[in-house]
């Protein structure tokens, strides 16, 4: 994985064309800070539609017993987790 890429909001608005397209073509989040600090992500619309849909099958009801967690629900909660782990270390990096 590439390095975490960060961008100011007013870059965010003087650069939008360039920035959409680096986020497609890489694949790679775009961290949007404001202020000096994390404020949102810019992802590609697959990737995004991907995430999605691995929420949503975790959401889901399953036939296990009320209470059991599914392999899939695991998974899902292991990545976000990780993911919002890996976020919060890069905002205090940036504060």
């Amino acid at each position: 994985m590439g390095s975490a890429r960060f961008v100011g909001s007013v870059e965010l608005q003087t650069r939008t064309d360039v920035l959409l397209k680096e986020v497609q073509t890489s694949g790679q989040p775009c961290y949007i800070t404001q202020d000096g600090k994390a404020a949102a992500v810019l992802i590609d619309i697959n990737r995004y539609n991907a995430l999605m849909d691995l929420v949503e099958e975790a959401e889901a009801p399953h036939k296990a017993n009320p209470g059991d967690e599914t392999r899939e629900q695991a998974s899902v909660r292991v990545i976000l987790k990780r993911s919002s782990r890996r976020f919060n270390r890069t905002t205090r990096r940036l504060g």
